[in-house]
């Protein structure tokens, strides 16, 4: 039964995550008696699910052990009786449960590296089962054998060896194990394709499940590319402000490849340290709206963050909550701050033309068109310059005494007031 113990240091402080099922005890046993010179110090943590009447008689069973050989073992009952009676799969929410107190554990032992027991029927299981649930786009199609987690290391040094190998081990040795009898059931996906579906192709002389590992290297050199491929889009297409805002061309996040724009998006939001993952079917609904005529609208990521889309640009931002601003009138000359503009009126203007009033659009707002006849909507002239809705509702509306509308933005000033009225949007280091 080969151990690849290569992937940890013989200083490290190793914990090994067993189930007392045949493969973690095999692994136990070889590093106990055999491995013991590729380590420091071996500590076990053993998960009581309380699901199956023998968890109990497991869970001493390992305390036994362990106490026999004198290995410091340490127990977690889990609590999922809610999610039992409500008929909901449990597997995810005991994983995550599962890590959540290995995590405390790793950091309370001081220990360097997490060993887990999964071997290469495991591997083809799991590429298998991404692949045909289409859960490999944006992930490795398989398990990896090392992998980070917070400060400590995951090591899974059985990933190229077969069942039939552990099996044989113990055989060979006599190791105890508890056998897992749900493991049977075919009625959970990846119980059938390790029962029967993989089985059954390894039975057909023409067909090698093994031929799936070749998949996994090609998929994952693959996704390696698409991910440079996305830093280097990243360093030359997006700006990042000063609000930690990102900011690209939409055309050109439309250019990218689909598995291209989840991986951007997937970088995006680790970014912002945004605590949620999206589906592949969130993206494409997405995807949907940014590629059609949809001038402007918004993607809700979560309370605080969206996507905002506005003409040609795409902004991953906060939500943007500003003030309405209140109406201010205007007596005499001097300059002025309404919202993110600096209005300024000159003292050349006559005295007869106040009071000015400063005010956000309004619905049916129409101003003087200069040089020639007639009138224009505002709402027509801030779609022309593809004024964002966030702006709009922040963007200066100077009146005169009859409320005709002299002023919008740094837009437009009517041809009277051109010597006398100067409007600036402030930039970020001006506020």
């Amino acid at each position: 039964m080969k151990v690849n113990t290569s992937l940890w240091k013989e200083t490290d402080h190793i914990v090994l995550a067993v189930s007392t099922g045949v493969d973690s005890m095999c692994l136990l046993h070889r590093l106990l008696f055999e491995l013991p010179h590729t380590y420091r110090k071996l500590t076990c943590l053993h998960v009581n699910h309380g699901l199956r009447q023998a968890s109990q008689e497991e869970e001493q069973f390992i305390k036994d052990y362990c106490a026999q050989y004198s290995i410091s073992c340490y127990i977690k009952h889990l609590d999922l009786s809610d999610l039992v009676a409500q008929g909901k799969s449990i597997q995810a929410d005991a994983r995550y449960k599962r890590y959540e107190w290995f995590d405390i554990m790793m950091h309370d032992l001081e220990a360097d590296v997490l060993v887990t027991a999964h071997h290469l029927n495991d591997q083809l299981e799991t590429i298998f089962y991404r692949v045909f649930t289409g859960r490999s786009t944006r992930n490795s199609l398989g398990i990896a054998d090392t992998a980070w987690r917070h400060n400590y290391k995951i090591c899974r040094p059985l990933l190229d060896t077969f069942k039939d190998n552990i099996r044989a081990y113990q055989q060979s040795h006599h190791v105890p194990y508890y056998e897992d009898h749900s493991n049977h059931d075919n009625k959970y996906t990846r119980n059938d394709i390790r029962n029967r579906i993989l089985p059954m192709i390894d039975n057909n002389v023409d067909l090698d499940s093994t031929q799936l590992l070749k998949l996994k290297s090609w998929h994952d050199n693959q996704l390696r590319l698409t991910h440079q491929r996305v830093e280097c889009f990243i360093n030359a297409n997006i700006h990042k402000d000063s609000l930690g805002y990102f900011q690209c061309n939409r055309d050109e996040f439309n250019a990218l490849d689909e598995i291209s724009k989840m991986v951007l998006l997937d970088k995006l939001i680790e970014d912002i340290q945004l605590d949620k993952t999206f589906s592949e079917k969130n993206y494409q609904q997405w995807f949907e709206q940014i590629s059609s005529q949809l001038a402007q609208f918004e993607i809700i990521l979560s309370e605080k963050w969206i996507i905002q889309i506005a003409y040609d640009k795409f902004i991953l931002m906060a939500k943007n909550k500003k003030p309405v601003l209140d109406e201010q009138i205007i007596t005499h000359a001097d300059t002025y701050r309404f919202g993110s503009y600096r209005i300024t009126i000159s003292s050349d203007l006559a005295m007869q033309h106040f009071p000015l009033t400063i005010r956000t659009r309004r619905n049916g707002d129409k101003f003087k068109l200069n040089g020639r006849n007639g009138h224009k909507k505002v709402s027509r002239l801030l779609i022309d310059y593809k004024i964002d809705n966030d702006a709009r509702a922040q963007m200066p509306l100077v009146e005169d005494q009859q409320h005709n509308i002299i002023a919008i933005g740094d837009l437009y000033i009517a041809e009277a007031y051109d010597k006398y009225i100067k409007i600036n949007k402030l930039e970020m280091n001006d506020k």
